[in-house]
């Protein structure tokens, strides 16, 4: 039995609250649940998503910026590098089949989810062998000069979440925020710069995307209603959560997340 589509609001709220809170774009949660739950065909659901995803983002990152956990220069990197696989991306859906690519994108997954292991042991052994107060300027990027390594790595995880969005129709959220936690960003720090880079991105995404379907209005602005609400209050509530609670929880759930994502690619 699915559900009416005036309960979209308070579904949108729910993902808002998690967009904000836990990073992203959400394109993944709002295709499963507009074809899931409420029957909608999947080109609408990706035109649909894709929308929606605009609007949503910018109210996080609006927030976020407010409460000062968007890292700027960091985040526009991997936009750069995001808009030029938004554009890439919508190019070789034309020449790969679909299945192909998501199989190319299951092995970039799992990669990334053993990198981001591997960075999160390392983050472990500095904070046991570095006072707190050094421990925050080690990762204070934001006021240092870039390495050049570290420009490669934001413009190569940013073309990976463009490529994603072309490709496939989402958000790219999966390799922005596994970009960002391995940057040196605190979980706040990728939560904020995460949904900042997934606007610009899903605006490109939505004009490469365009000629894939018409675009259902209503659906958009009811489920845009919803997590508009959920992403300015997300924030709100994340100034009351414990940091190092949130830092315990946040990198074992986006490890734990990111492999099922890669897994769900092979299926």
């Amino acid at each position: 039995m699915h559900l009416s589509i005036y309960l979209l609001p308070l579904a949108g709220l729910v993902i808002g609250l998690l967009i904000s809170l836990m990073g992203g774009g959400g394109g993944i949660f709002y295709v499963g649940m507009l074809t899931g739950l409420f029957a909608i065909s999947m080109d609408q659901a990706v035109s649909v998503s894709l929308a929606t995803i605009i609007p949503t983002t910018m109210a996080a990152s609006i927030s976020h910026y407010r409460a000062g956990n968007v890292k700027l220069k960091t985040g526009f990197l991997l936009v750069a590098g995001g808009i030029i696989g938004v554009v890439a991306g919508s190019y070789l859906i034309t020449i790969i089949p679909v299945k192909v690519l998501k199989i190319i994108f299951g092995i970039f997954l799992l990669v990334m989810g053993i990198g981001m292991v591997i960075s999160r042991m390392k983050k472990q052994v500095k904070e046991e062998l570095t006072e707190p107060g050094q421990l925050e300027e080690l990762i204070d990027n934001e006021n240092k000069p870039m390495s050049k390594l570290f420009i490669v790595k934001g413009l190569v995880f940013g073309l990976l979440g463009g490529l994603m969005s072309g490709m496939l129709g989402v958000s790219g959220t999966p390799p922005i925020l596994a970009g960002l936690y391995s940057m040196g960003l605190s979980s706040l720090e990728v939560v904020g710069t995460s949904v900042m880079v997934l606007f610009f991105i899903a605006i490109a995404g939505v004009v490469t995307h365009s000629a894939f379907g018409n675009l259902n209005w209503l659906l958009v602005i009811l489920l845009a209603s919803g997590t508009i609400t959920g992403a300015i209050l997300g924030p709100l509530f994340g100034k009351r959560i414990n940091k190092k609670t949130l830092e315990k929880f946040y990198g074992p759930f986006f490890i734990v997340f990111i492999i099922l994502m890669a897994i769900s690619m092979f299926f």
